[in-house]
């Protein structure tokens, strides 16, 4: 099996999705690997299974760079403990993958490694910032990804080549390991990363994607064990997103079409989450970086400008706004997070349409959206700290997927599995 996924590799000499190979290292764990198996001695639930991860996530070894000249040369000295979760359940790793510089992007590019593809639609963008990730499992490079989410970067990748990504719930898969400030690999021995008073800290999240949820349901088991999903009719609501930024007709049409394929009678939810996308806007604007700051500082000048304009800017505000900030953001989310009271998941777009174009726009029935009002869907969900499934359930007019957000209540991660599964089925 290893070797088809190499010769995967080999079939796209420009797709640029892996940044660090380790063929001959994977060659020696899947033999090892079939020597136990030969053996009959028990082996991990995802015994040789190719496993790739982002490039802001620590694996001893090898090189970790957060898509920064500033790191060019650094090589982790420790592993994620989400990593060491999947290596352990005899997953094989073949790689490190791509992502725009400290994963701040819709789109995956940066000045140290380049610009990556997308395999299965090749005018389009993989999407950002786990778009590494989702391109080398679009390709068939790896069957496993792990990526990170703080305002869409594995649900948005995940539409953009047609796979699927889980946002957990936070809190349940260990966030620990990502960059800048793992000891001793990029930021001072022993500096936590994120700070976890900070909004990256608290909301961004490691989430696995894949190609089909049958496999997100077992990589969730391995990398955080929970409980039953239950059987039982689910109560849904859905949403078009038009409240949250512009939304293409069809899509609004997809999102309906699939929350009655889950539910006799959905209800429709047009406000929800409405209201945290501005909170969490506003709170991302001016939530100081430090961490950022310190990992950087005698080499900025190997730091893209945009990065060190968003390292300023974050420093903008004073200390009261700051907090009435935050308050504003935890009240957003208290006051959404009450729609759980009245059914099990909701759905809504990813985004307002399909996979964009290199250059970060697409067009939403004539009108062009790019920047961070791209992922407005994904980032809004963020702010709830919950589960959130990215599915594909059409194809736009363009022969591009069209994904669904299925959320669920924090700590339901198995819920909202549950019910993507039931739309993959469908």
């Amino acid at each position: 099996m290893l070797d088809r996924h190499r010769a995967a590799a080999e079939a796209h000499p420009g797709l640029n999705s892996l940044v660090a190979e380790d063929w001959e290292g994977a060659a020696r764990t899947a033999e090892a690997i079939d020597a136990r198996r030969a053996r009959g001695e028990p082996l991990g639930p995802l015994a040789g299974v190719p496993l790739t991860v982002k490039d802001v996530v620590a694996v001893a070894g090898l090189r970790l760079t957060a898509g920064s000249r500033a790191f060019a040369g650094n090589i982790a000295t420790s592993t994620a403990p989400a990593v060491a979760r999947l290596l352990a359940a005899d997953a094989v790793l073949v790689g490190k993958t791509n992502c725009p510089e400290f994963a701040f992007g819709g789109t995956c590019a940066n000045d140290l490694f380049g610009t990556t593809g997308n395999p299965r639609f090749p005018d389009r963008s993989p999407g950002g910032s786990s778009g590494g990730e989702a391109a080398a499992l679009a390709a068939g490079i790896s069957s496993l990804g792990l990526g990170t989410d703080f305002g869409g970067s594995v649900r948005w990748p995940a539409q953009c080549t047609g796979i699927v990504a889980l946002r957990p719930s936070v809190g349940r898969v260990p966030a620990a390991g990502q960059v800048p400030g793992l000891g001793g690999s990029v930021a001072a021995e022993g500096t936590a990363w994120p700070s976890p008073t900070s909004m990256q800290g608290r909301f961004q999240v490691v989430g696995p994607l894949a190609r089909t949820v049958a496999d997100l349901v077992l990589a969730l088991d391995v990398l955080a064990p929970g409980r039953p999903a239950g059987d039982g009719p689910l109560r849904v609501g859905w949403s078009d997103g038009a409240l949250l930024g512009p939304v293409r007709a069809e899509v609004a049409a997809a999102v309906r079409a699939a929350a009655e394929r889950l539910a006799g009678g959905p209800r429709a939810m047009p406000a929800a989450f409405a209201d945290c996308l501005g909170p969490y806007n506003a709170l991302r604007d001016i939530d100081p970086m430090h961490d950022h700051l310190l990992a950087v500082a005698g080499r900025e000048d190997l730091v893209s400008p945009d990065c060190l304009r968003t390292f300023a800017a974050s420093l903008g505000a004073d200390a009261a706004t700051h907090t009435a900030a935050w308050r504003r953001a935890l009240e957003a989310q208290a006051a959404a997070l009450a729609v759980f009271d009245e059914v099990d998941v909701v759905l809504l777009p990813v985004a307002g349409g399909p996979a964009c174009l290199p250059d970060g726009t697409v067009d939403v029935d004539g009108t062009p959206v790019g920047g961070w009002a791209l992922m407005a869907h994904c980032r809004a969900v963020t702010l709830l700290g919950a589960p959130a499934v990215s599915v594909p359930v059409a194809t736009s007019a363009e022969g591009l997927p069209i994904s669904v957000q299925v959320v669920a209540a924090p700590g339901r991660d198995e819920v909202a599995l549950r019910a993507a599964a039931l739309l993959e089925r469908a």
